[in-house]
């Protein structure tokens, strides 16, 4: 569809890069028919230099830019006056000063936007050692401004951060303002482009030159040695490939005419399809959608601390465990018997020397050629030796030996090394220590270990309605237990953050005051009046998928509390089981350096009957019986009694399906969880 694709990797640094190529920096693929070029620039002013010198050559071209082109709803208006994403970008190349050497006034800026919203914010995130007493610190600080901290188009796309959001790890916000005012310029240089969807709305626009929003994370990065690169470069690829859908898929949206001019669109992120048959106006995000958000979003941050080998089990090993010894160290003996080198034997009696070798008591002395010595299972094999004769088929008379028949060269003998050698990897980085792994370790040397320091996770029940366990009164707290539990077999560290009542400002203060590496939530994360949760981390955490097409689970919303990783489980406690074996696990065991962990489901065939209409996953609980599954005799999902009947689960795919008796399904024992 374009003669010419320019991507650019936008960076918001506040100096000059240097002159060596390096990442987080400026990178800009150019493709032209076909065939790619990729520069790296030191500054900004270079960067749009060369997209300047590009757009004048004539070519039909598709420019995009890896920052957010528009803003949450009522951003604009509150801004400008205009409900309309290119007013902002004109406000801010009137107030942005960027200069050639990067130095900027982006923080400024932001404060300067700040003052003109009721409360507190909305934009936040600053470096310690400035003085910028309107631009909050923290995400939590913010409050009464009015806006949402994520765009429409941002419910579909994995790990997504606030645009509002301008300083620390993963922030997008200072490329965006920065960003924008550079491309309120461009558009005035080069009067042919268009930006999409923000002037075009959703419709597949032909022969013009277009401006878009892309994401280079949606795409496996090229062979580069510069990660940055390899994006753009990928993302050139796909561009272009793209076919009209990416244009004309989002108009599916509700308000669509709304989002494309005031929010705008990342080009290529298509809404789920009519497949998932959802009520009109409901955003759903399909499972895997949600789990990638968690694979790309939870990287493993924990230290290392070097422990006992005794208190190794269930810990995970932070690096590649190499044997400092072989296994075993010397060649022995395999069974009891006699010793002696093959070649040497004459025949008749065999002369036996005096001793013997034990395990750990090797012979002292030689052995003669054409003699033997006893030798023990376990025993090291002495140097002259190199053939072990059974006990069962030997006898000594009169100080000889004498066989029933020669062994084979090497017989009853065990190879040093044979299982282990110095120098070999036996554990990988990652490993959750078993029993079995602990034997390893020592056998090729090791009396301590280097682990990854304990995640800790903690655990909070909501609700005024919550009672503690044992008491006659309300619904007892049956999730807080039972999550915690759920943490310690998976080797973590749980941290009982108690109960928090239907109180948002008691709520927020316990989840600030958390001091855990993740937070397990159950309750207050659907949409009622009394849903605190859900309304929290809309206006001040960060939610990345709310509402995800599983059944049981809906709603299950994921996303961070002041940079740390929140997983607001469902109130009843079959869904808040079932989420947190299947979206918490994995990323919680990959946070704490034991990589992405997904259970391996078998086929079985079915021993049940089961319609299921399109929409949602279905999660059924199930155990093995007669080598077919069968499933609990209600889907109630407050049937707790379920969850100690079952040994699994299976898994019904998000279409329609009809299964009957015999039937293969897929079947995932609680052992392949954690859970065993």
């Amino acid at each position: 569809m374009f003669d010419l694709i320019l991507v650019a990797d936008w960076s918001a640094a506040a100096r000059p890069t240097g002159k060596t190529p390096r990442k987080d920096a400026i990178w800009v693929c150019a493709d032209l028919q076909g065939r790619q070029t990729v520069e790296y620039f030191p500054t900004r002013a270079q960067a749009l230099a060369f997209i300047d010198d590009w757009l004048n050559r004539g070519h039909r071209t598709l420019l995009g830019f890896d920052f957010a082109m528009g803003f949450p709803s009522g951003f604009a208006e509150t801004l400008t006056g205009e409900p309309t994403a290119l007013s902002v970008w004109d406000w801010l190349a009137r107030h942005v000063e960027d200069n050639a050497d990067n130095s900027n006034n982006r923080f400024h800026v932001a404060e300067t936007i700040n003052r003109r919203f009721p409360g507190i914010g909305p934009l936040w995130g600053r470096p310690g050692t400035h003085d910028h007493p309107d631009l909050p610190d923290r995400g939590t600080d913010r409050r009464d401004h009015g806006v949402p901290d994520h765009r429409t188009v941002e419910g579909f796309t994995p790990s997504a951060q606030s645009v509002l959001k301008l300083f620390t790890t993963g922030s997008v916000g200072s490329q965006s303002l920065l960003g924008c005012a550079a491309l309120s310029g461009l558009r005035a240089r080069h009067a042919s482009l268009r930006v999409w969807p923000q002037e075009t709305g959703f419709e597949h626009v032909k022969d013009a030159n277009l401006l878009v929003e892309i994401y280079p994370s949606l795409y496996e990065p090229a062979d580069h040695p510069i990660k940055d690169a390899g994006q753009v470069i990928a993302t050139a690829r796909a561009l272009r490939a793209a076919s009209a859908d990416w244009f004309t898929a989002p108009a599916s949206q509700p308000d669509a005419s709304r989002i494309a001019t005031e929010e705008g669109w990342i080009f290529g992120v298509l809404p789920p399809s009519d497949c998932f048959a959802l009520p009109p106006g409901t955003d759903w995000t399909p499972v895997d959608v949600a789990l990638e958000t968690l694979r790309s979003g939870t990287p493993c941050g924990m230290g290392r601390e070097t422990i006992s080998i005794y208190a190794s089990p269930g810990r995970i090993l932070a690096a590649d465990l190499v044997a400092t010894r072989a296994n075993p160290p010397h060649a022995n003996a395999a069974v009891d018997g006699w010793a002696f080198a093959h070649a040497t034997l004459a025949p008749g009696g065999i002369p036996v020397v005096a001793g013997r070798s034990a395990a750990g008591q090797p012979f002292a002395g030689s052995i003669p050629p054409g003699h033997a010595v006893r030798i023990l299972t376990g025993a090291e094999i002495p140097s002259d030796t190199d053939t072990v004769a059974l006990q069962e088929d030997a006898h000594v008379s009169d100080d000889l030996l004498y066989l029933k028949a020669i062994p084979r060269i090497g017989a009853n003998t065990r190879k040093a090394g044979e299982d282990v050698a110095s120098g070999d990897p036996v554990l990988s980085a990652g490993t959750i220590l078993r029993p079995g792994d602990i034997a390893v370790a020592i056998a090729a040397g090791h009396g301590s270990l280097s682990v990854r320091t304990r995640l800790k996770v903690g655990v909070l029940s909501t609700g005024d309605e919550i009672t503690p366990p044992g008491s006659t009164t309300g619904i007892p707290d049956v999730n807080r237990p039972m999550l915690l539990a759920m943490l310690g077999q998976w080797g973590l560290e749980p941290v009982d953050l108690g109960h928090a009542p239907d109180e948002a400002d008691r709520l927020a203060a316990i989840l600030d005051k958390a001091g855990t590496d993740a937070i397990l939530t159950s309750g207050g994360a659907s949409a009622g009046d009394e849903d605190h949760l859900s309304r929290l981390m809309r206006d001040l955490g960060s939610v990345h998928h709310w509402r995800i097409a599983i059944k049981p689970g809906r709603p299950l919303m994921l996303g961070h509390w002041n940079d740390t990783p929140l997983f607001g489980l469902p109130g009843n406690p079959v869904a808040a089981f079932t989420c947190a074996a299947l979206f918490a696990r994995p990323a919680l065991l990959q946070m704490a350096g034991a990589g992405w962990r997904e259970p391996q489901a078998i086929t079985v065939p079915a021993g049940f009957a089961k319609r299921k209409k399109a929409g949602r996953r279905e999660v059924l609980r199930a155990r093995l019986r007669g080598g077919q599954a069968e499933i609990f005799r209600s889907e109630g999902s407050g049937l707790v009694s379920g969850l100690s009947w079952a040994e699994g689960f299976v898994l019904l795919p998000d279409g329609a399906v009809t299964v009957e008796p015999g039937d293969p399904v897929h079947y995932i024992p609680f052992s392949e969880l954690g859970l065993g």
